[in-house]
């Protein structure tokens, strides 16, 4: 089946979901239940980051030589799965489950392999939760990095409400960085502590001073298309990264420490909770077609300013790199 990503198509416009009023949070939400969701969240987070931890390059545990075994294979040799991916989801459901036993869940770990189940299983969440309330997670952004050995991988935690990421948090265990959001506050926080508002702290002036991460997906020719942005970007930006970990990626530029990070047909639980860390810390979240971000959207360019998206943007448009059409 071809399935062309040219952004809205996936889900269409943002009425995608007509029957979800997105801004129901503003008046139905107070803000001591806010912050009860953000405190479970960070403590489930917490969780999955212990094993994380515990269990680093444990390429040599699962992927056994001597009988040729291999980790689990997903999608393609790029997308594999441990059986610490399910344990640490496991650690986070459990303490989602025992303090809101009525919201509904949607972990990675349960969803088919490929583009399209994680669409479905994202519509399907949203149009069959009750309470309104829907909790995402990915207990390991980063597997392949995990398995490795390589400390670029991190947990994810989102609360959406009826079609909108109320609360956003990501766990780096290994730096121990917990980074947090509250839909509305104007900040995010880093331990604890407001982040500086990227308006004022991170104000670079030009696309050649920003440093830049690209995607890396799975699908290949989602990988020619970020490569086409790559070769673009490359002679006009400071630098150009691939962390393969959309998780770390989106925090780092909350914090400022990243300019800009473009990705192709992520999944809701790869962007939910660093768009919103993002634009509450005054950064700039849209499509990749310059629409503004929504929980459906999966080709993502997200920057901490202004002036570096619009120029980031106006490149890969150019460079035919925001937008492909999945090889299976």
């Amino acid at each position: 089946k071809q399935w062309t990503t040219s952004n809205k198509a996936l889900f269409g416009s943002a009425q995608s979901f007509p029957s979800l009023d997105r801004d129901a949070w503003k008046t139905e939400l107070e803000h001591a239940e806010l912050q009860g969701l953000v405190e479970t969240a960070e403590a489930a987070a917490r969780a999955a980051g212990q094993v994380i931890v515990s269990h680093l390059g444990c390429a040599a545990e699962v992927c056994d030589p001597t009988t040729d075994e291999e980790c689990e294979i997903k999608t393609n040799l790029k997308d594999i799965v441990t059986q610490y991916d399910k344990q640490a989801q496991e650690s986070v459901e459990s303490i989602i489950r025992d303090a809101y036993p009525l919201h509904s869940f949607l972990g990675e770990e349960d969803v088919n392999p490929g583009a399209a189940a994680s669409e479905a299983a994202l519509e399907a969440a949203l149009a069959k939760s009750e309470s309104g309330f829907v909790w995402i997670c990915d207990p390991i952004d980063g597997t392949a990095n995990f398995a490795a050995g390589l400390t670029l991988c991190a947990v994810t935690v989102s609360v959406v409400y009826k079609g909108t990421t109320v609360i956003g948090v990501i766990y780096d265990p290994h730096q121990d960085e917990l980074f947090s959001a509250v839909k509305g506050e104007g900040q995010s926080s880093l331990n604890g502590k407001p982040m500086p508002n990227l308006k004022e702290y991170h104000a670079i002036e030009s696309i050649r001073d920003a440093i830049i991460n690209a995607g890396c997906p799975a699908d290949p020719n989602a990988f020619a298309t970020s490569m086409r942005g790559v070769m673009a970007l490359n002679g006009r930006s400071r630098g150009l990264r691939m962390i393969a970990c959309s998780a770390l990626t989106t925090a780092w530029i909350a914090a400022g420490r990243l300019n800009a990070h473009f990705g192709y047909d992520l999944s809701s639980w790869d962007l939910a909770p660093g768009a919103l860390l993002i634009s509450e810390s005054g950064g700039i979240v849209t499509d990749l077609d310059g629409s503004p971000y929504q929980l459906e959207t999966r080709n993502m360019l997200c920057s901490t300013n202004l002036v570096v998206h619009q120029d980031v943007l106006q490149i890969l448009t150019e460079a035919d790199a925001v937008s492909f059409t999945r090889s299976q």
